[in-house]
């Protein structure tokens, strides 16, 4: 499985904006094949910060994704919402369970 988690900076005066955004590229993320879950948040102690959480089956799955439609419209939404650079991280897991 891949993980991938993003920090994004974002125009907090234009919060809606990117909560319409994200709603959107969620529901068509979650029907791609090999998303198990993705999920946006935003940070309570910066109103300028949004998270991205992601998780893949395997490559060949997130890599379409980058290539989905959805993503394209997502990219020229967020284009104008973004404050600076993006950063992500990407996690190879073997194996996922409760924490207890």
């Amino acid at each position: 499985m891949i993980v991938i988690a993003v920090t994004v900076p974002i125009n907090a005066d234009k919060h809606d904006a990117v909560v319409e955004a994200t709603v959107a590229m969620r529901n068509a993320t979650l029907a791609e094949d090999g998303c198990f879950e993705y999920r946006f948040s935003f940070a309570t102690d910066d109103p300028g910060m949004m998270l991205i959480f992601e998780e893949w089956r395997d490559a060949e799955a997130l890599t379409a994704h980058f290539s989905a439609p959805h993503m394209a419209v997502f990219q020229g939404a967020l284009g104008q919402l973004v404050t600076g650079a993006l950063v992500g991280h990407r996690y190879e897991v073997s194996s996922k369970g409760p924490l207890r």
